[in-house]
């Protein structure tokens, strides 16, 4: 057979065939690949809300919060502006003095802890703290909002980690106080404040977008000044401040030549913020927050406007000392937030352009010294919105000096001083005899004992530095062994970080547990026979003050019972009032009627004799020894 020839067309179609590439094409996903920051979200959002569900488990009744749940039931009652009123029926003046101060206060919280009394159907307390707990929810994914605007998804990431298992925050949102509320406010304000300043120096759609974050800034800003007063008012310095430095670096840009006065002034009108603005924020915060405030000055005069700056009763004053206090809200992330504000500041004065991560930076350093200035000066402030206000920003840096570490711009050198002072902050939050025998040094009471523990714990802290030396000309040079010394560094911060709010979780107040039992006994009981007297005998119920005014002041000071039990039972019994009594002979006086009777005070015993003369019968025994409680027996009421 003869060999096959192939015409021309044949050939060039063959040789196009072989040469020209065959174009492959990948599939399509169904579903878009999303960014690293939409990743990040979900995760923050977990880290909200599971650590703060967990202890709604140990919600607490601490001073105020019983007085802000009886605010909460004079709104459910139809007092909805002036919950003052209420005072009237509360007999015992201490008490009545506690929830009149309480009453003078901002009403935000009281209003949305009415909204879930309402909602719960039965006035469960539990819905006195849901507020405080959705705020911290809130607060938390704020932190992740403010990290991510100023240096991405992953310091805000961090922030909200070490934000979500602070013992601080923790504690605060299982109580029923406005401080996770107005902390709340104050953090979307600032951030609203960001997205502005972003919003004028990229120039990106300035006008609407600007005027848009500047309003709800100012609502942010009054819905705050509505839950705790002083606490908004500490945005207005931090904004003010970080204004100043804005347009001091424009001023000090050589590429910038003004050409008249009215350009500069111009140009500071426009870099970060406009005193239009500024107007528009505050006027939108005034008519939010002024009008209740008005409202109660017209009514009470001089005792409103001394609420201002006055404390409510069982309001938390703690120590004086800064150092001190920092100690106990962050004693992890302590040491590397001070290195972080540290290295801000040498960044914001040596940078010669204002980029996202200086302007950020320089805002966090503001408001930490702003905070930092006014709970050190302010000893009549709102204490715990001030610390939780100071909490933020020192977290915020920490977790910025955690991601230079994770992306190698601090050299492993730095571990030498952060480690060791890292270490000696969680020995001194957590070893109660180190604080005693340091202040005992002090104060000239150290005995033998204390100078031996003082001079382990220094020797202890020399190791830690020697140790850490050692390591650092160990890894020196090594990029894989710096790798394994910064990973197992910041791999223990966070654990420690994320344990100590885990301890916080699982802890369990006994009192307010002896309470909610009650509450569940009365309510039983009620339906089975419907009561209709409450009286609680109280050998620590002063229902009138004597004519001597120091006498007065001293039994006004002294602690009471803060108004626990008067919360729990009005939940419980919202329509019968509570007979406050002193001495369980004025028992014999009261209608012969289906009656509650509560013991409260250690000493307080019924004898089975004036039981059986009343017709009661225990229902409760106090665990404490001062919640005994007796109803009038089932089968004398089924005789009658």
């Amino acid at each position: 057979m003869g060999t096959r020839v192939l015409r021309p067309t044949r050939v060039d179609a063959l040789k196009r065939i072989r040469l020209a590439p065959t174009a492959v094409h990948a599939p399509r996903p169904l579903v878009r690949p999303a960014p690293r920051s939409a990743i990040f979200f979900p995760l923050v959002v977990l880290l909200a809300v599971l650590p703060g569900m967990a202890a709604l488990r140990s919600w607490d009744l601490t001073l105020p919060g019983p007085l802000w749940g009886l605010r909460a039931m004079a709104v459910v009652d139809g007092l909805k502006l002036d919950q003052t009123a209420a005072a009237d029926d509360i007999k015992p003046v201490r008490e009545s003095a506690g929830f009149r101060s309480v009453a003078l206060q901002p009403p935000l919280y009281a209003w949305l802890a009415a909204v879930g009394l309402t909602l719960s159907g039965d006035c469960d307390p539990l819905a006195c703290v849901l507020p405080s707990y959705m705020a911290g929810v809130i607060v938390v994914i704020l932190m992740y909002f403010h990290g991510r605007l100023w240096r991405g998804g992953g310091v805000g990431f961090t922030a909200a980690l070490l934000m979500s298992f602070n013992p601080h925050l923790l504690l605060r949102m299982q109580e029923v106080t406005p401080s996770t509320l107005a902390l709340a406010g104050a953090l979307a304000c600032l951030f609203c404040y960001g997205r502005r300043t972003q919003c004028v120096i990229e120039s990106a759609g300035a006008g609407g977008a600007a005027a848009f974050w500047t309003m709800v800034g100012g609502l942010a800003l009054g819905l705050s000044l509505l839950a705790v007063e002083g606490l908004g008012l500490l945005v207005i310095p931090v904004v003010l401040l970080h204004q100043v430095y804005l347009r001091a670096g424009a001023d000090a840009d050589p590429s910038f030549r003004p050409r008249t006065r009215n350009a500069r002034l111009a140009s500071w009108c426009k870099v970060g913020g406009g005193l239009g603005d500024v107007l528009l924020a505050l006027g939108v915060a005034l008519a939010t927050a002024a009008p209740w405030r008005l409202y109660m000055i017209y009514n009470h005069g001089w005792d409103a406007v001394a609420a201002l700056n006055a404390p409510p009763v069982g309001w938390e004053t703690g120590s004086a000392n800064l150092l001190a206090t920092l100690l106990a809200l962050s004693p992890v992330t302590l040491p590397l937030g001070l290195y972080g504000a540290v290295r801000m500041i040498r960044l914001a004065l040596t940078a010669e352009t204002e980029d996202r991560e200086t302007i950020g930076g320089s805002l966090w350093v503001v408001w930490l010294a702003v905070s930092a200035l006014a709970l050190s000066l302010w000893p009549n402030g709102p204490r715990p919105s001030l610390e939780l206000f100071l909490l933020v920003p020192l977290n915020l840096l920490a977790a910025s000096t955690v991601a230079d570490l994770v992306n190698r711009r601090v050299s492993v050198r730095a571990l030498v001083g952060l480690a060791p002072a890292t270490a000696l902050a969680i020995a001194w939050w957590a070893g109660e005899e180190l604080r005693g025998g340091v202040e005992d040094l002090f104060n000239g009471r150290a005995g033998a004992a204390t100078i031996l523990g003082l001079h382990v714990t220094f020797d202890l802290i020399v190791i830690s530095v020697l140790l850490t030396r050692g390591l650092d000309r160990w890894a020196r040079g090594r990029d894989d062994r710096q790798r394994r010394v910064l990973t197992a560094f910041l791999l223990a911060t966070l654990a420690v970080a994320v344990g100590a709010g885990v301890r916080e979780v699982v802890f369990r107040h006994s009192e307010t547990n002896d309470l909610l039992m009650l509450r569940t006994m009365i309510l039983r009981r009620n339906r089975e026979q419907p009561f209709h007297v409450v009286a609680v005998v109280s050998p620590h119920s002063v229902l009138a003050l004597p004519s001597d005014e120091a006498a007065a002041a001293s039994m006004l000071d002294a602690p009471y019972p803060g108004g626990r039990l008067r919360f729990i039972l009005r939940t419980a019994l919202p329509n019968l009032p509570q007979l406050d009594l002193t001495d369980i002979d004025e028992l014999l006086s009261l209608p012969d009627e289906p009656r509650l009777v509560i013991l409260y005070g250690a000493g307080q015993r019924l004898s089975y004799a004036v039981q059986s003369r009343l017709g009661l019968e225990a229902i409760h025994p106090g665990r404490t020894g001062i919640l005994d409680a007796y109803a009038t027996a089932s089968n004398r009421g089924a005789r009658r």
